[in-house]
């Protein structure tokens, strides 16, 4: 548990699909937040295939707020994006882990949820023995790159994504902490 910026708790539940893929459908959905998540049937194949390869619910004070999945990318998703180099320094290629943040309730923007999620969600994976995390969000959501400079990532490098535009990656490193 991490307290948001008003204090709220803030923590990582278990995200099961029977039960919360509605509540996540309508948050893709949402316009503050579907204007970062791509076009109609991105946002739809992302609920379709969520948790990815693992998903939480983000809650504030016990109450769902957000969604936060992670994945291991494949090297044809990171040549895809230009981002091949990103395991060529790592002892293991396979130690790269992909973050994917949303915050759906809108009156949680600003609270620091989505900070305290990243923050949890990354010691956990440092933790476990991953290298390297990355998460990229538009150059324009200013939001989440607060939110990820709060939790430790540093922005790399800007790249271009197909259905995205012009992205910032931010990354932290497990030497780095």
């Amino acid at each position: 548990m991490t307290a948001g910026a008003g204090g709220a708790a803030v923590t990582l539940a278990p995200y099961a699909p029977a039960r919360h893929r509605d509540l996540l459908a309508a948050w893709v959905e949402a316009p503050h937040v579907a204007r970062w998540w791509g076009p109609p049937e991105a946002r739809r194949e992302i609920v379709a295939e969520a948790p990815l390869e693992h998903g939480a619910l983000i809650e504030m004070d016990g109450r769902p707020v957000g969604y936060i999945c992670w994945q291991r990318p494949t090297q044809a998703e990171l040549a895809e994006a230009g981002l091949e180099s990103l395991r060529t320094d790592m002892r293991d290629p396979d130690a790269l882990i992909d973050i994917d943040l949303c915050i759906g309730e809108a009156a949680a923007l600003g609270q620091g949820a989505g900070s305290a999620a990243l923050r949890q969600l990354a010691e956990r994976l440092l933790a476990e023995g991953f290298e390297r995390l990355m998460l990229a969000t538009s150059v324009e959501n200013a939001a989440t790159q607060r939110a990820a400079r709060r939790a430790g990532f540093r922005p790399a490098r800007r790249f271009c994504e197909d259905w995205y535009g012009e992205m910032w990656l931010f990354l932290r490193d497990a030497e780095a902490g």
